[in-house]
């Protein structure tokens, strides 16, 4: 496919969730209806029509999808589906809806295609396929609820998918259509970020998070097909790191008559409150975010190193977020501080030594 056909994909897309969101929402807003799902089913409309654009327009032997029996349309069955199923709550917990809906998709996957690279057999690698894509779409679906975080984390993984190809060792085992499909992604959140200046209250909700997760995961499957399973696991460190800080949270919670609101049971809603200060928060989280996404791509081939890399810059966010929004102590202050800080305990060192050492020689003398 020539890059003149994806910048037009590329237009196309922009174009299309821009009328959907405008038409969608703007008579709703007006009235004073909450538009976060008829958001979510407009950038997903987005995506799910330039997909459609770029395999009809391409050749469909280009991977990620030569080796699918009908190609990526049973995956966009599915992620319409869920943002459909999303609008409203049902009876059936959401988990066992994204597992049945995974359990099918891994069935259009080739029996002679293993993700787990034969480790389990057949059954097995399809059904534990199936639970961590239902896990991975149920985690973004909780982390909708943290402002902004669905948009950041997307943008970062897609940004980090489409540069897959330039810095991967094995180059040669993909094609260069690998790169377009999640650009399609981003240029509806780009979109999306566009119209939500103009209508702040708008936001994905679940009908745009949960496709989306399924979207990133169906991502991650197809790199495990080749080997990459350990980037499931370090692109979305911080991720993993805010759900499973929230639901501690929210176990803990539990009893209370009146629990927060889920929203105040993350991380970073608690260094804001504790701070009072958000300014340039969004910023640093999205480069952190994109710092995992990239180890997960530039070092896939050494998992030391990446576990390495994701822990070091784990830690480093973790130190600039409790110290968010305070003033900076320079270096010259803090080695200063540290001198003085030395100095006295060694004088209270010798001080005591000498006051022992008089006692000692004292009761000698008697």
């Amino acid at each position: 496919m020539s890059f003149y056909l994806f910048c037009l994909s590329f237009v196309a897309t922009l174009l299309f969730c821009k009328i959907f969101l405008h038409i969608g929402n703007f008579k709703r807003t007006q009235e004073g209806h909450d538009t976060s799902n008829k958001a979510g089913l407009a950038v997903t409309a987005s995506i799910i029509l330039g997909w459609i654009l770029l395999q009809a327009s391409s050749s469909i032997f280009c991977f990620p999808f030569k080796n699918l029996t009908f190609g990526l349309y049973p995956f966009l069955i599915a992620a319409a589906a869920l943002s459909m199923y999303s609008i409203r709550k049902g009876k059936v917990h959401r988990f066992w809806v994204y597992f049945f809906v995974t359990l099918i998709s891994v069935m259009f996957i080739p029996e002679d295609t293993l993700v787990f690279n034969g480790i389990f057999p057949l059954f097995d690698d399809r059904y534990l396929t199936a639970l961590l894509w239902a896990g991975f779409i149920a985690v973004y679906a909780r982390m909708d609820k943290l402002n902004g975080a669905t948009v950041i984390q997307t943008s970062t993984l897609s940004l980090a998918f489409s540069l897959f190809l330039l810095v991967t060792a094995r180059a040669a085992t993909y094609s260069v259509e690998f790169c377009y499909y999640p650009m399609i992604i981003l240029a509806g959140l780009i979109t999306f970020i566009h119209y939500k200046r103009y209508v702040p209250e708008a936001s994905l909700g679940r009908t745009g998070s949960t496709p989306l997760g399924y979207l990133m995961g169906l991502f991650f499957v197809l790199l495990a097909i080749k080997g990459y399973w350990m980037a499931f696991i370090v692109m979305p460190t911080y991720y993993y790191f805010e759900f499973i800080y929230s639901s501690i949270n929210k176990f803990i919670h539990r009893g209370m008559p009146e629990p927060e609101p889920t929203s105040f049971l993350f991380f970073t809603s608690w260094i804001v409150r504790r701070n009072l200060n958000v300014t340039g928060l969004s910023k640093f989280l999205f480069k952190v975010m994109l710092g995992f996404a990239l180890i997960g791509v530039v070092l896939n081939s050494s998992i030391h190193a990446m576990l390495g890399f994701d822990l070091v810059l784990f830690l480093c966010t973790m130190y600039y977020m409790f110290y968010w929004g305070r003033a900076k102590v320079p270096y010259r202050t803090m080695f200063r501080d540290a001198k003085d800080a030395i100095q006295q305990v060694s004088g209270n060192v010798k001080d005591s030594v000498n006051t022992v050492s008089t006692y000692i020689k004292d009761k000698n003398k008697k």
